[in-house]
């Protein structure tokens, strides 16, 4: 029962950790987005274990957790894009682009709708990229 626990426990915040990190990120910068992701878990777990203690007795912690994981579903939702079926080296090349201020230039798979998030599919309007152009600029 415990290892079971355990294991549907960890399933979702630790790969959460490092997944997002290695999908979405350049290569360069993938192990500190990598320290990162895990420091942000380490402190959301002390700040729900100091935070819990001030807790009044007659609120129910299960739910309070409950209603936790479904903000940081929701959250996980909005803000991370999609990478499914894309290539990571598109994701490389539009972050090299973002990186030198020229974000305009990218014109790859990268920035279809399907594999942007629900926040930057929102936003699309105010900073709209044309995505006509299947091309790909390479940057070596």
């Amino acid at each position: 029962l415990y290892l079971a626990s355990s294991f549907f426990g960890q399933l979702g915040p630790n790969a959460t950790t490092f997944l997002v990190p290695a999908e979405i990120f350049p290569t360069e910068q993938r192990t500190y987005c990598h320290g990162i992701c895990a420091a942000s878990g380490k402190v959301g777990a002390l700040f729900a274990a100091v935070v819990f203690n001030f807790i009044p007795d007659d609120v129910d912690l299960f739910l309070l957790s409950g209603y936790a994981s479904f903000l940081a579903c929701f959250i996980t939702y909005y803000f991370i894009p999609e990478t499914t079926g894309l290539d990571l080296l598109e994701m490389d090349i539009k972050w090299r682009l973002i990186l030198e201020g020229r974000q305009q230039d990218y014109h790859g798979p990268a920035n279809y709708p399907d594999f942007l998030s629900l926040h930057e599919r929102r936003n699309r309007g105010e900073t709209h990229i044309d995505v006509s152009n299947q091309a790909s600029v390479w940057m070596m």
